[in-house]
């Protein structure tokens, strides 16, 4: 991690103005309608092996199951990651465009019709890990309104030493991600203990949001903050 990312780590503005509330969307959003839950759930993102790994990343439910895997990036030729789900099969992946390192596209697995799902950009203000994503709702296919089916999630990134990321959509929170106090070994409370720190980190969705979504949010948000884009 260069020393420049450090200092902009440390040295970055938290969001002032309140945050939004933690309330379901007014109609459901997802890449997959398969991955929607009824009930708010809780899940954990474990960053796993390193950049060369086949499981980069593995998501688990609070009763230890795995639900999702995400390739490391050079396990892909450093272009993709794949996800999978709890029994391996391919989900979708999340590409980063050569041109600006920092910029995502989402496609389903081996399209080779350039078909994509949902793009990210960053935002760069007030500091790394604040993005935009664009999609078109899975879940809005029965609507005839093009803006129903097209949206964009802020993502907001808050705390000045323990990270935490929101999702919004319009006036209110639908997911959160922070870094876990109960399933991190330890804290990175200073400039020497962030170095290279990749922290376990605590999702939690509300009822009617694709899992899966708000899964890619937090592994963009890990990569762009925690230094892991190489893992």
């Amino acid at each position: 991690m260069s020393t420049a990312y450090s200092q902009a780590r440390m040295q970055h503005q938290i969001f002032s103005k309140p945050r939004k509330p933690l309330k379901s969307p007014d109609r459901p959003i997802a890449l997959r309608q398969d991955y929607i839950r009824a009930s708010k759930t809780t899940l954990i993102l474990t960053p796993k092996g390193d950049a060369q790994s086949a499981a980069a990343y593995q998501v688990k439910d609070q009763d230890g199951q795995t639900v999702f895997t995400a390739s490391g990036w050079k396990y892909n030729n450093g272009s993709c990651r794949e996800f999978r789900d709890a029994t391996g099969l391919p989900l979708f992946e999340l590409h980063r465009k050569i041109s600006l390192r920092n910029t995502w596209y989402i496609t389903l697995p081996g399209d080779d019709r350039g078909v994509t799902l949902a793009t990210g950009t960053p935002r760069f203000t007030p500091a790394f890990g604040n993005f935009n994503i664009t999609l078109r709702n899975a879940a809005a296919r029965d609507t005839k309104s093009a803006a129903e089916k097209d949206l964009t999630l802020v993502i907001e990134r808050h705390g000045r030493v323990l990270q935490s990321f929101d999702v919004i959509d319009g006036d209110r929170r639908i997911a959160e991600v922070c870094e876990s106090i109960r399933h991190n070994d330890r804290l990175a409370l200073t400039a020497d203990t962030r170095r290279n720190h990749r922290p376990v980190l605590d999702i939690v969705i509300t009822p009617e949001v694709d899992m899966a979504l708000i899964v890619v949010i937090a592994i963009i948000a890990s990569d762009s903050v925690f230094g892991s884009e190489s893992g």
